[in-house]
């Protein structure tokens, strides 16, 4: 179960990158706003990262 949530949390960091950068060119978000989400998205990816490796099925 914890495997499937953190490779959950990985395809989600995945999206919030992709959609905080087109955010930008889009100028739907200031450069601020999509660092912020950027940021988000690199923790949630590294946190699902760090729960894969801690309950890797055997």
């Amino acid at each position: 179960m914890l495997y499937q949530l953190s490779r959950l949390m990985q395809f989600a960091g995945l999206i919030i990158l992709p959609v905080a950068i087109s955010g930008n060119v889009a100028e739907k978000l200031d450069l601020k706003q999509s660092l912020i989400l950027s940021s988000i998205g690199v923790l949630v990816f590294f946190g699902g990262w760090l729960l894969q490796q801690t309950s890797r099925p055997q």
